[in-house]
């Protein structure tokens, strides 16, 4: 085999394998694109997600009933032109979270979340998923974790990512 040949077939196997390492990344980035005034929509799902939470808003932790306050104050205030954002639910945060994505909460800590959402915000989110009358559930980004707890508890800060349907 001549030499040219020899590097036109290495040019080829190159472009090939770099192809597939960049086509998971690719797709995630068609997968979410952020939107005007804070927000980002999940083309597989048609969700429109807060881009940042609740953290970084007013930096502290809150529990379940201030949390359903934060989303009707901002539903008041039509946050990006919106009143019908809502608390998440557990499988709506799930489909979100990837162990390999480099987004960080508030601690420094890997929260799962695909870059074009803010680093910096809370590592637990309430959901809207009610337990019983008391509980309700909140969903660790860190390990994709699901806990539940009193709904006037607050004790690991826990935040707010809001969502709506898009379409």
């Amino acid at each position: 085999m001549r030499v040219r040949d020899k590097f036109r077939r290495f040019r080829l196997i190159s472009v090939l394998l770099s192809g597939v390492l960049v086509l998971p990344v690719l797709a995630e980035s068609a997968r979410f694109t952020v939107e005007t005034k804070g927000t980002v929509l999940d083309s597989r799902t048609g969700l429109m997600w807060q881009k940042t939470d609740s953290y970084h808003d007013i930096k502290r932790g809150m529990n379940w009933y201030e949390a359903l306050e934060y989303v009707n104050g901002k539903n008041a205030e039509k946050y990006a032109g919106y009143n019908d954002w809502r608390l998440p639910t557990l499988d709506e945060l799930r489909q979100l979270w990837d162990s390999k994505r480099p987004v960080e909460s508030k601690d420094g800590d890997p929260i799962g979340l695909p870059e074009v959402f803010a680093s910096g915000g809370s590592y637990y989110l309430w959901t809207g998923t009610e337990r019983n009358l008391d509980n309700a559930w909140y969903f660790g980004l860190g390990q994709s974790e699901d806990y539940w707890n009193l709904k006037d508890l607050g004790d690991l800060d826990q935040g707010v990512k809001m969502v709506r349907k898009a379409r």
